[in-house]
């Protein structure tokens, strides 16, 4: 029973999805206000060398929820 119970905790494949695209969003924002702001050229770099791994993870994020997504239909199209 607790195997099935710790398996009933895990997200699912769109919660995932969409859970990476708000980190990932979440995540651009807050390194676009440290380029806005940032006077030491460290930071600035920082940020956006972190912004391009932030949008990494929106896009794959968003792949993973294209997947879900044509998945979820074929599975709708064996079941008709």
């Amino acid at each position: 029973m607790s195997s099935l119970a710790a398996i009933s905790n895990i997200p699912s494949a769109f919660q995932s999805a969409q859970s990476g695209i708000r980190r990932g969003l979440a995540g651009i924002d807050r390194d676009a206000q440290a380029v806005a702001n940032g006077a030491d050229v460290g930071d600035v770099t920082g940020a956006l060398v972190d912004s391009l791994q932030q949008r990494l993870l929106v896009e794959a994020s968003a792949r993973m929820l294209s997947t879900v997504d044509q998945t979820l239909g074929t599975l709708v199209d064996v079941k008709a």
